[in-house]
């Protein structure tokens, strides 16, 4: 007995063949030899994917040795790569033979890929299937802080909530034939005042928008009239924003956002920093931004505090920082679902704003069923947020300093390069800087530009357009579907509550139908 165990034992570390009685053993040999295998083809393979995967997070993580935390070279090897790639031929002859454009015109302005606007209304659709990331991060640049020290600060060169207007008159009856507000084209909007020109104002900024007196309860129900017939005003005299306006300090706000606001009980609230390489920023979804097809970003999230952002507000503001330097946006928003628990889970956003937070309807919030929460905007002086619409009608309060706003009706829709493009990142939005339609006849700009963007700019120039500055203690109404673009004029802090979707408009300049027909996709 002993001795056959002790045989079976040298059998099973033998190559040799053993007998025919012991098939059995070879059967258990052979499984043993193959499972090992197995097992150390697992090995390598789990080795290989966690290298893989190491190497993929070292690359989303680490920073940019190029301009602002962007992979520039990246993009320009990859733009080489797919002009060939559209020209056709081989990419490497096509690669070699063309040298990649600069990013960055002469005065340090971006160049935009055509790519990111949407064919020209005399060109066949384009199919955009681009994978982008979850998210873009930066990382910020603290250069500036080294000059950041004032002992005094004086503000912006221009305080534009103290400059000079000039107000229509009064009409308690909106008109409804068009001729309210009055519009006209966008060139010559920027022509009179242009965008960048935050320092040298016109004397005198004449204001088209009806001024209603909230104060006033005559002046207000001529306001609801215009609200309901989804035409833009603005009112003014609002307590409550002008209480909030003198209570949000920078160490209120920024004690608010850290948790340590000790004088109540708020919540802490929460809000993200972002950073673009110029002043104009764009809505777009991370996730599909294919930075190969279209180039970088167009912004960065960045992990700097509200006190670290507001340094650097107060820092262009007092500089003058120059539009194509980098520019900081601070944005926070409140939950709908907030206004309808207690008043001690309340932020302070909620709390010093009641009218917006109200569960029962308020001039503000008139329909409190289908508000969408509240969302508060920190702009810096130069910031300029690409056109876009709401489909909720918009009330826009201006706690501090102060905002132009460009607002062009829902049927301007096909003038103003709204991409169409389902899949596109920036569907719905235009890429457009407005503020370059003035620049498409000068030579000199130092501007550079494709012929798509120089094309739509054209088109755009024709859009029927109003402009607005919306200053400190002032509420702007928006319908539903009107397109607005806005230039932060100064350091300043803005938040609105959308109040349901008006879906006919206005018929004279449109509603949901026109916008859905011009964001149709192929």
């Amino acid at each position: 007995m002993s001795s056959e165990v002790v045989r079976r034992k040298k059998v099973k570390r033998s190559s040799r063949s053993v007998k025919e009685g012991d098939g059995d053993v070879r059967r258990t040999t052979r499984k043993r030899k193959r499972r090992k295998g197995e097992l150390r083809g697992l090995s390598i393979v789990c080795f290989v994917a966690f290298g893989v995967v190491l190497l993929a997070l070292k690359v989303y993580l680490m920073p940019s040795k190029n301009r602002h935390g962007i992979d520039y070279e990246r993009y320009s090897r990859g733009q080489s790569l797919r002009d060939a790639y559209l020209k056709g031929g081989k990419r490497k002859q096509q690669q070699q033979r063309k040298a990649s454009l600069p990013l960055f015109s002469e005065n340090g302005s971006r160049y935009y890929d055509p790519r990111q606007f949407p064919p020209l209304p005399s060109e066949p659709s384009e199919r955009y299937n681009g994978e982008g990331r979850r998210h873009f991060r930066g990382l910020g640049d603290d250069k500036w802080m080294a000059n950041a020290e004032f002992k005094t600060t004086h503000g912006p060169k221009v305080d534009y909530t103290k400059h000079k207007y000039s107000y229509p008159k009064l009409m308690m009856e909106p008109p409804n034939d068009g001729s309210y507000p009055p519009l006209e084209d966008m060139t010559k909007i920027f022509e009179f005042w242009g965008q960048d020109d935050l320092d040298d104002p016109p004397e005198t900024l004449p204001e088209v928008l009806q001024h209603f007196d909230y104060q006033n309860p005559d002046e207000v129900a001529a306001a609801v009239k215009y609200r309901d017939l989804e035409l833009p005003f603005k009112v003014y005299n609002v307590p409550e924003v002008e209480a909030a306006g003198r209570k949000w300090t920078d160490e209120y706000v920024g004690s608010h956002f850290s948790g340590e606001n000790d004088d109540d009980d708020a919540p802490q609230s929460d809000g993200a920093a972002q950073q673009s390489v110029d002043s104009f920023f764009a809505f777009y979804y991370p996730e599909r931004w294919d930075v190969d097809l279209l180039g970088p970003s167009p912004s960065l999230d960045i992990d700097w505090s509200f006190e670290k952002w507001a340094r650097h507000a107060v820092y262009a503001d007092e500089v003058g920082l120059p539009s194509n330097e980098t520019h900081y946006y601070f944005q926070s928003g409140v939950p709908r679902q907030e206004r309808l628990q207690k008043r001690r889970h309340w932020t302070f956003v909620s709390r010093d704003l009641p009218s917006f937070s109200s569960p029962d309807p308020t001039f503000f919030g008139f329909n409190p069923s289908e508000q969408k929460g509240i969302q508060c905007r920190f702009g810096e002086r130069g910031v300029t947020a690409a056109t876009h619409y709401d489909g909720g009608r918009n009330m826009i309060a201006m706690m501090t300093g102060a905002k132009r706003y460009i607002l062009s009706p829902p049927n301007s829709c096909p003038k103003l390069g709204i991409v169409s493009s389902r899949r596109h990142p920036s569907y719905r939005h235009s890429m457009l800087n407005f503020g370059r339609v003035t620049l498409l006849d000068k030579e000199d700009s130092g501007v550079r530009m494709s012929d798509r963007e120089k094309e739509w700019l054209r088109i755009a120039g024709s859009a029927p357009t109003l402009s607005t500055v919306l200053k400190a203690g002032e509420v702007l109404y928006v319908p539903s579907h009107w397109f607005h673009y806005i230039v932060s004029l100064q350091k300043s802090a803005q938040c609105n509550t959308r109040s349901g979707i008006h879906e006919e408009g206005n018929r004279n300049f449109g509603g949901l139908k026109d916008v859905m027909e011009c964001t149709a996709d192929d």
